[in-house]
């Protein structure tokens, strides 16, 4: 009876997002971002800070990549006045043109209704970013209120959810995994260990996700918050916008 009197009280607590807006805590730490205005050392000092290879400086300016960013916030705390971190957590990344892009994944998610199936593939992750996939089936973010499930095999699945940097052993289970699933093959790369590789070199690793299979969208993070990863899977159904993928020229 505790937890009935407990639950009328607290009333209903689940997420209206992606429906609605979504606050993050003030501490949070979305991807790095570069600041105007800064001198050439202190960007160059950001740079090389990032373990990731993320930012690359140049005289008067630097870039940050993106899918390579693990949000740890080193650059910002040895030069803030050239780096600091966001507080979004809308971080999907699609191709050059995100518009057309968002139009293609529109146009190939519209055959599959209103019932999407996942099915989620640890390529060679530390399974931080497995727990944060796992998190959005837990009473405050409910995917299943918007018509997404996980599913055993893939054969049943409409999109493809892939954790972790590709190791050499999860090259063919996950080549295997995207042909048994139907058309059309949606493909999310969660977390910047899927999405770039990063610094991931050893023997065992074979690379990021898009190097074995076609990659729609991607969402950085090591790990990304369970809302970034609910706003990436919003993107591959075509329901919402996303940014620009960055990559090096």
């Amino acid at each position: 009876m505790s937890w009935i009197v407990r639950g009328l009280r607290g009333g209903i607590l689940t997420t209206h997002y992606p429906h609605g807006p979504e606050e993050m805590p003030a501490q949070w730490r979305g991807v790095a971002k570069a600041l105007a205005g800064a001198r050439a050392q202190e960007y160059q000092l950001g740079a090389a800070a990032c373990l990731s290879g993320a930012i690359v400086a140049q005289a008067d300016e630097a870039h940050v990549l993106q899918e390579r960013c693990f949000q740890c916030g080193a650059c910002a705390r040895v030069a803030p006045r050239a780096f600091g971190m966001s507080n979004d957590y809308e971080l999907a990344l699609v191709g050059a043109d995100p518009s057309t892009t968002q139009d293609r994944l529109a146009r190939r998610a519209a055959s599959l209704g209103r019932s999407i199936m996942i099915r989620h593939v640890d390529a060679g992750s530390d399974f931080a970013t497995d727990q944060e996939v796992q998190a959005l089936f837990n009473p405050f973010y409910d995917i299943n209120r918007l018509g997404i499930f996980l599913t055993a095999t893939p054969r049943h699945a409409d999109l493809l959810v892939v954790t972790g940097v590709v190791t050499h052993h999860m090259v063919e289970s996950l080549k295997r995994t995207y042909a048994a699933m139907p058309d059309p093959k949606i493909v999310v790369a969660v977390g910047t260990a899927a999405a770039s590789g990063s610094f991931y070199a050893a023997d065992d690793v074979y690379g990021p996700v898009d190097r074995v299979v076609p990659v729609d969208v991607k969402v950085p993070g090591g790990p990304p918050a369970p809302l970034s990863i609910l706003h990436a899977l919003w993107v591959a159904l075509g329901r919402t916008a996303a940014r620009a993928r960055e990559t090096e020229a």
